[in-house]
């Protein structure tokens, strides 16, 4: 090992950066189900969404709390617009929310509730980098119905979001903002399920609701969307990241083998069980991967931000979860690999011919 640091050095960095890949692509499957599951538990708290055919007053919103077995009605108001801010712009839709909503939430990096305000608009961390705008700002708002009006709005506070790039505001702020009081565009519910039947039979016979949406079929929906595209190749790269790790780990091996063929053909001559032999390349081995594995757990820590970043879209945000776990998974792979190169390097040289190796030249 001393006699060829650079080779050793070599191994021990190509093994860790398989190690690093491989952590990365854990590091990824962890992350998108934090997503739907940040999304759909923290997020997102009702049953089922109902979006009405056009704006609506209070009394639909009533309707809706007699209907036998509905626990909660959220009302929300969406709003397509334009936003801007200089020669950033961004077309989206701003979802008015009630003061403390319950159902439905913006929240912050710490998953706390941000309150809507009276006045102003809650930007997404995503939507507000694309927009390059800070809290204390005005932004420009160019709303795409009704009267088309263009408003300039205050950003009170950053949300963090995992599914899409939101912009909220306090839902009667908004419709004062647009001169329409008291409208709503949907609602969330919450419901009792033991009645799920009768009130989605009660939701058809009423004219004003256009559609209704399942959480759990929202969440099909949108675990079906990330399984596919850009998503579906994470599969794809956690197979290659195994691969890659467990050829870095078995070319180490070999190279270690070819090079000390003579020496190791010695070493049986002068009486040397195959045991003893093989332990002078497999301890070696198994040196270097242990050196290797906390080098590949620091670099897969900086690696799987930038994969993290690399699969996110504006649909979804994908967050690097550094779980121990993951370390753990990700250095039995590596040890698993060195395992199965140690049984077949061993495997060689056990059916090594002693005197061929013997007449190769140095």
């Amino acid at each position: 090992m001393t006699r060829q640091p650079g080779r050793m050095l070599g191994a021990v960095i190509g093994i860790a950066m398989g190690m690093a890949l491989t952590l990365s692509m854990i590091t990824i499957y962890a992350g998108f189900e934090r997503t739907l599951d940040l999304t759909f538990t923290v997020v997102d708290r009702s049953d089922v969404t109902v979006g009405f055919a056009r704006p609506v007053g209070e009394d639909a919103i009533f309707a809706l709390r007699r209907i036998p077995g509905v626990e909660v009605v959220e009302p929300t108001r969406a709003v397509g617009a334009v936003l801007r801010n200089g020669r950033f712009s961004h077309q989206g839709a701003i979802t008015g929310l009630t003061e403390a909503p319950e159902l439905i939430r913006a929240i912050d990096s710490d998953y706390a509730t941000i309150e809507m305000p009276e006045n102003g608009i809650v930007l997404a961390k995503e939507l507000a980098e694309l927009l390059g705008i800070t809290p204390g700002e005005m932004l420009t708002i160019e709303v795409m119905g009704g009267n088309q009006p263009v408003l300039e709005i205050p950003v009170v506070a950053i949300a963090q979001s995992l599914l899409g790039a939101p912009a909220y505001m306090g839902m009667e702020a908004l419709n004062r903002a647009l001169g329409e009081p008291g409208l709503a565009s949907g609602a969330y519910l919450r419901i009792d399920t033991a009645h799920e039947q009768e009130i989605f039979a009660a939701l058809r016979d009423m004219p004003m609701i256009a559609g209704v949406s399942l959480k759990s079929e929202m969440r099909t929906a949108f675990e079906t969307l990330m399984n596919q595209g850009a998503g579906a190749t994470r599969y794809v790269m956690g197979l290659v990241a195994f691969i890659i790790t467990f050829g870095i780990v078995y070319n180490a091996a070999r190279v270690a083998q070819a090079e000390r063929a003579r020496d190791l053909a010695s070493l049986r001559v002068i009486g040397f069980h195959r045991g003893e032999t093989a332990f002078v390349l497999l301890g070696e081995l198994a040196v270097v991967t242990l050196l290797a594995l906390p080098l590949g757990s620091l670099m897969g820590h900086f690696m799987s931000s930038a994969v993290a970043e690399g699969f996110s879209t504006e649909l979804y945000q994908i967050p690097a979860l550094f779980l121990p776990e993951s370390h753990g998974y990700s250095a039995l792979v590596v040890i698993a690999a060195a395992l199965f190169s140690g049984w077949l390097v061993k495997r060689d040289l056990d059916r090594a011919d002693i005197t061929t190796a013997l007449k190769t030249r140095e």
